[in-house]
């Protein structure tokens, strides 16, 4: 078997997000669960090879099985492209608890299909949500925009949660414990913090999930996905068919640089991708 740790969203070693890669032909869910304990990385993906065009992967945090994960994909198609597994220029399907989604690989560049986009619960509890993340409640919410704290998902729930100013998005302390019951209750994942307030990309973006043992993430696909959908529906976002950017992990040291993109204007669908590079990889014992 081959394992990678492959850093994703990026094209420079340490930057973005890494995951461990496992190409296998037959593991159980209890070896995945205990190997993705044992290296620790945010999000571990197990590669099952069904034909030449569909592969079947599961993913893993430090405590969890999770029905989709946006870097660990890119992360996978990265694995696959090396071992020769897969051709570039040419598209696949991926088997998940999320569903059956498509991803197409040109010149390297990874992009994959979402879910179908759903938003849910607003949330307005704004005292209670600032002193989660210990910062004034005048700092929720958007300059320019009528934006306000709601769950959104395209295969995984989060809080988008906007932040009108750079400063205060980076100034986010969140107390972790009560943060992990908080979206426990509320069925969700984690809180995605964002701020438009940015020169770059259509948004910065900080991600918490300490309900999967994962405080913050570099490089988050499945919420910056999220994120456009509800920025579509909040009119910050109307083309379609367009690359958009979002920049995250920059508070943390690990640029990352996640690209989506709007499809299908009737029934309105969110594809989002990136670069990834291959820091090691060997055998699986």
């Amino acid at each position: 078997m081959l394992y990678y740790v492959i850093d994703a969203f990026t094209e420079t070693k340490f930057g973005g997000n890494p995951a461990g890669v496992v190409i296998h032909e037959n593991l159980n869910e209890e070896f995945m669960r205990k190997f993705a304990a044992e290296v620790r990385f945010s999000e571990t993906a197990f590669i099952k090879k069904i034909d030449d065009k569909n592969f079947e992967i599961k993913f893993f945090t430090p405590t969890s099985q999770v029905e989709l994960c946006g870097h660990a994909t890119i992360a996978s198609f990265k694995a696959l492209l090396d071992s020769h597994a897969i051709e570039d220029n040419n598209s696949y399907f991926m088997k998940t608890l999320a569903g059956t989604l498509s991803v197409g690989v040109n010149r390297s560049f990874i992009m994959m299909g979402q879910a179908k986009p759903k938003l849910g619960k607003i949330f307005d509890d704004y005292d209670y949500l600032s002193d989660l993340f210990k910062i004034d409640k005048s700092q929720i919410g958007s300059i320019n925009f009528n934006l306000v704290p709601q769950a959104a998902s395209t295969g995984l729930w989060d809080i988008m949660l906007p932040i009108k100013t750079k400063d205060a998005l980076y100034a986010l302390n969140p107390d972790f414990k009560a943060l992990a019951e908080y979206t426990k209750i509320n069925t969700v994942g984690g809180v995605h913090a964002f701020t438009l307030d940015t020169k770059e990309g259509i948004a910065e973006s900080r991600n918490f999930c300490p309900l999967y043992g994962i405080d913050e993430e570099a490089a988050t696909g499945t919420s910056n996905a999220a994120l456009t959908y509800y920025l579509f529906n909040n009119r910050v976002l109307n083309k379609f068919n367009q690359e958009y950017s979002f920049l995250q992990g920059y508070s943390m040291g690990r640029p990352s640089n996640i690209i989506t993109k709007l499809i299908n204007k009737n029934n309105p669908r969110v594809m989002v991708g990136g670069k990834a590079i291959i820091l090691t990889k060997g055998k699986l014992y």
